[in-house]
C-alpha cells in the first residue's frame, strides 16, 4: 500500500511548529502596540538632590519617559562635567573605557522587576533599531519643589529627598550624554551610561554603571551585576591628585539589581580635563631550566614500553650505550627512531591482544564522548567565535556578526545533537547530551564571571539542555525507518523551537 507524505506525525509537528512562530509574531506585534499605548510623560514623585543647592533627579533610569519603565539605579555621581568625565575615564594616560558608538549600542534588559510594560519593551523589536535603545533619567528644578516632611538631612552622607509638589512643569526627561565600556561586546564588560544636567548651574553628572553579557540567546546584553561595576568605577578615581575626595552618598534606591541605595561620589572640585600623574610599570621576568637525562640501555627501554626489547623487535638484547656517546650522534638518533618503532610495536600488539567485547566496549565510549564533545564545543565556539569577529572586523556592525553565528546555534546544536546520537542507547543518549551542553554553559558563564543568574534564565538553559536531550534520544536508529518521527525527538524539536522563540519576543 502506497503511504502518503509526509507522516502523520512530521505533518503535526510542523504544524506545531508553525503555531510557535505565529504567536512569536503575534508577540511583536503586541508588543509595539503596547509600548506606544502606554507610553507617557508623567513625572515621578520622589526625587534627590545629588550636590548641596543645586537641582533634582529621580535616581533610576527608565526606557520611557515614564517611571512605569524604570530599570537600574543612579549609582554614580561626580561633581564635575561630563566632559571632564569623558576625559578622565576614556583619554588619560592608560586608560582602559571605550566610548560606545552608535552601533555597538544594545538592549539593556529590565532589573528583574518587569511588568506586562517591561516585557514588552524587551523584544528583537528595539535590537534591530537603527540607534539601540534609550534610557533616560528624569531631572527637576529644585526651586519647584517641596521638601518632605521629617526628612533627616546629614551631609554629605544622605541626598536630601523631595517627596511633593512636583508638577508637570519645571522636569524633563534627558537621554544619556554618551555612553562608555570596558570589556567585550560578545563577552562580558562594565557599561556606564552618563547623564549630564540640563541645567547648566549644575555642576553634577549622574552615571549608572553595571555588569552585563551578550546572551547569544536574547540576542542582547544581560545585566547581571552593578556593585561590582560601581567598585571599578569607584577605584579609577581613588587615590588620584586631580580628585579631591571620594564617598558614598545614600541615595534611597535600593531597588534593582545590586543595587543596595548608596551611591559612589566623586569631587573633582571643578577641575577640568585633570592630568593624572603618569604610571609606570614593570614586568619580571621568570627563567628556568630543564634537564634530560637521555637512557642509555634499551633495557630501561623495555620497560617503559611494559615488554622486553628483544622480544619487540625480534632481535638479541641490545647492549648498554658505550659511555661519552653524545645525544645528538647518529647511534643516539637511531635509538631514538627505536624508541618510536618499539612504542608502535607495543600499542599494535596491546590492540591484537584485546578481544571484540573490549573493541566494542572502546567504540562504545567513543560515540559518547564525540557527542558531548560536539554539543560542547560547538556552543563555546559560537561565543569565542564572537569574540574573535568583534576584534578582527570592529568597523562591522555588532547585528551581521551576531547574524552570521546565530544560525551556528540555532541550526546546529539540535543537527549535532542528532548525528552523534544516532544508534546510541537512549536514556544514556539523553544523559550525555544534557551533559555535554550543560557543562558548556557552566565553562562560558565561568569565563564571562557571572555567578548569579535569574530565576527564569536558570529555567531557559534547564530547558535547553533537555531539549538538546530529547533530540538526541529520539534520533533514527540503523533499523528505524526514516518516515517514522520518533516521539522523543518530536518533543526535543518543539521545545527547542519554543525555547528559541521565547528570549527573543520578550517571554523570557
Amino acid at each position: 500500500m502506497e503511504q502518503s507524505w509526509p507522516p502523520p506525525r512530521a505533518a503535526t509537528l510542523a504544524a506545531l511548529v508553525v503555531l510557535l512562530v505565529l504567536a512569536g509574531a503575534g508577540s511583536l506585534v503586541l508588543s509595539t502596540v503596547s509600548t506606544e499605548a502606554v507610553a507617557s510623560d508623567t513625572t515621578p514623585q520622589k526625587l534627590v538632590e545629588p550636590k548641596p543647592g543645586e537641582n533634582v533627579f529621580w535616581p533610576y533610569t527608565s526606557r520611557q519617559r515614564s517611571p512605569a519603565g524604570r530599570t537600574l539605579a543612579i549609582n554614580v555621581v561626580v561633581y564635575a562635567d561630563a566632559e571632564t568625565v569623558r576625559f578622565y575615564l576614556s583619554e588619560r594616560r592608560d586608560a582602559t573605557w571605550n566610548e560606545t558608538e552608535e552601533r555597538w549600542q544594545d538592549v539593556d534588559p529590565d532589573d528583574g522587576e518587569r511588568n506586562e510594560v517591561d516585557a514588552a519593551n524587551q523584544t528583537v523589536v528595539e535590537w534591530g533599531a537603527a540607534r539601540g535603545a534609550k534610557r533616560f533619567l528624569y531631572v527637576h528644578d529644585r526651586a519647584l519643589t517641596e521638601e518632605g516632611p521629617n526628612e533627616t538631612t546629614r551631609r554629605p552622607y544622605r541626598a536630601l529627598p523631595f517627596t511633593g509638589g512636583v508638577g508637570e512643569a519645571g522636569g524633563e526627561w534627558i537621554d544619556e550624554t554618551y555612553q562608555l565600556h570596558d570589556g567585550k561586546y560578545f563577552a562580558s564588560r562594565y557599561h556606564l551610561r552618563v547623564y549630564e544636567s540640563p541645567y547648566e548651574s549644575d555642576e553634577w553628572v549622574a552615571i549608572q554603571a553595571h555588569s552585563d553579557h551578550w546572551d547569544w540567546f536574547r540576542l542582547r546584553h544581560t545585566v547581571h551585576d552593578t556593585e561590582n561595576a560601581q567598585d571599578y568605577v569607584e577605584s579609577e578615581f581613588w587615590g588620584n591628585p586631580a580628585v579631591d575626595a571620594v564617598w558614598r552618598m545614600y541615595l534611597d534606591n535600593p531597588k534593582g539589581v545590586g543595587s543596595d541605595g548608596w551611591a559612589t561620589v566623586v569631587d573633582f572640585r571643578g577641575v577640568s580635563n585633570p592630568l593624572p600623574d603618569a604610571k609606570t610599570a614593570g614586568a619580571a621576568a621568570l627563567a628556568g631550566f630543564v634537564a634530560v637525562r637521555p637512557g642509555r640501555s634499551r633495557t630501561l627501554l623495555a620497560r617503559l614500553v611494559g615488554a622486553d626489547a628483544a622480544a619487540l623487535d625480534g632481535s638479541p638484547t641490545a647492549a648498554v650505550d658505550p659511555p661519552g656517546r653524545s645525544v645528538d650522534s647518529p647511534a643516539a638518533s637511531a635509538d631514538r627512531l627505536l624508541v618510536s618503532r618499539v612504542r608502535i610495536a607495543a600499542a599494535l600488539r596491546s590492540w591484537d591482544r584485546l578481544d571484540g567485547r573490549q573493541v566494542a566496549l572502546a567504540s562504545w565510549a567513543l560515540s559518547y564522548a564525540l557527542l558531548f564533545a560536539a554539543l560542547f564545543l560547538l556552543y563555546l565556539s559560537v561565543r569565542f567565535g564572537g569574540i574573535a569577529l568583534e576584534e578582527r572586523f570592529h568597523e562591522t556592525s555588532p547585528k551581521v556578526i551576531a547574524a552570521a553565528l546565530y544560525p551556528v546555534l540555532a541550526f546546529g546544536l539540535p543537527i549535532a545533537a542528532y548525528s552523534f546520537g544516532r544508534g546510541l542507547e537512549q536514556t544514556r543518549c539523553f544523559a550525555v547530551a544534557a551533559l555535554g551542553i550543560g557543562a558548556a554553559m557552566v565553562v562560558d558563564y565561568q569565563f564571562l564571571g557571572v555567578t548569579v543568574l535569574p530565576l527564569d534564565v536558570v529555567l531557559h538553559r534547564l530547558g535547553i539542555a533537555t531539549a538538546l536531550g530529547l533530540v538526541a534520544a529520539g534520533s533514527v536508529h540503523g533499523e528505524a525507518s526514516m518516515e517514522r518521527v520518533n516521539r522523543f525527538l518530536a518533543a526535543g524539536v518543539l521545545l527547542w523551537v519554543y525555547l528559541l522563540i521565547a528570549p527573543l519576543v520578550g517571554w523570557l
